[in-house]
C-alpha cells in the first residue's frame, strides 16, 4: 500500500499536466503585471481610489510570480508537501491580483481622462488572466480526485468530463489533461457558464460562479465605456 502511494506521488510530480498548470500560473502573474502597466497608462492623473488599487497590485503580482518559482523548485525536487503549499499560496495570490485588476479596471470608468485604447488592452489582459487563473483553480480541486479515482477509490470527481461517461473502450481509465482544464476555463469565461463538463463539487461550482462574474463584469465595463464614448 505504501509503495502504491509513493508511486502515485512520483507520478504526480512528474505529470506533464501539473507542470503545464504551474507554467500557466506563471503566465497569469506576467499577465497581471502587464495589466497593471496597461492600467497605469490609461490615465496619467488617476483618482485616489484607482491609485490605491494599483499600489495593492504592485505587491500581489511579483509575489505570485516568486511563489510560482518556489513551487516549481519543490516540484523538481519532488517535495509534494511544500509544492502543494506554495502552489496553493500562488493560486490565492493570483486570485487576489485578478480581482484587484478587475476592480481597478472598473474604477477607471470614473476617470474622465482615460485612454480607450489602453482600457481595451487592459480588459483583454484581464480576460486572458481570468482564463489562466481558473484553469489552475479547476485543476487544483479536481485533478487530485481524478488521481485517487484512478488508484481505485470509490469517490466522485470535482468535474465530470464527457470522457468519464463515454463507452469508448479507448477512453477506459481516461484522466483529464492540461488542455481539458484550459478548455473548460476558456469556455466558462467565454460562454458565461459551464458547458459540457459538469461541476459536481462545491469548490468547482463556486469557482465557476466567480469566473463568470469576472467575465460578465469585464463585458459590462466595456459596454458601459462604449456607450459613454458614443454619447
Amino acid at each position: 500500500m505504501t509503495n502504491s502511494a509513493t508511486s502515485n506521488t512520483h507520478d504526480e510530480m512528474r505529470c506533464a499536466t501539473t507542470w503545464g498548470i504551474v507554467i500557466t500560473l506563471g503566465i497569469a502573474a506576467c499577465l497581471d503585471i502587464a495589466t497593471s502597466t496597461s492600467l497605469s497608462l490609461t490615465d496619467r492623473s488617476p483618482s485616489f481610489s484607482v491609485t490605491m488599487f494599483r499600489i495593492a497590485d504592485v505587491y500581489a503580482s511579483p509575489v505570485a510570480l516568486s511563489t510560482t518559482v518556489v513551487a516549481s523548485f519543490f516540484g523538481v525536487v519532488h517535495s509534494r508537501k511544500w509544492f502543494k503549499l506554495f502552489f496553493d499560496l500562488t493560486l490565492v495570490l493570483s486570485l487576489i491580483a485578478l480581482l484587484d485588476n478587475l476592480v481597478g479596471l472598473i474604477m477607471c470608468l470614473f476617470d474622465k481622462q482615460d485612454k480607450p485604447g489602453f482600457l481595451l488592452l487592459s480588459a483583454s489582459l484581464v480576460y486572458l488572466e481570468n482564463i489562466a487563473v481558473f484553469a489552475a483553480f479547476y485543476w487544483r480541486f479536481d485533478h487530485p480526485l481524478q488521481v485517487r479515482i484512478g488508484a481505485g477509490e470509490k469517490i466522485h470527481p470535482g468535474i465530470v468530463f464527457p470522457h468519464n461517461v463515454s463507452d469508448f473502450p479507448s477512453l477506459a481509465g481516461w484522466r483529464p489533461k492540461y488542455v481539458d482544464y484550459l478548455f473548460l476555463s476558456f469556455n466558462t469565461a467565454s460562454t458565461f457558464g459551464p458547458t459540457l463538463p459538469v461541476p459536481l463539487r462545491n469548490p468547482i461550482q463556486i469557482g465557476m460562479m466567480l469566473q463568470v462574474s469576472i467575465a460578465m463584469a469585464v463585458l459590462v465595463m466595456l459596454t458601459a465605456r462604449a456607450i459613454g464614448l458614443i454619447n
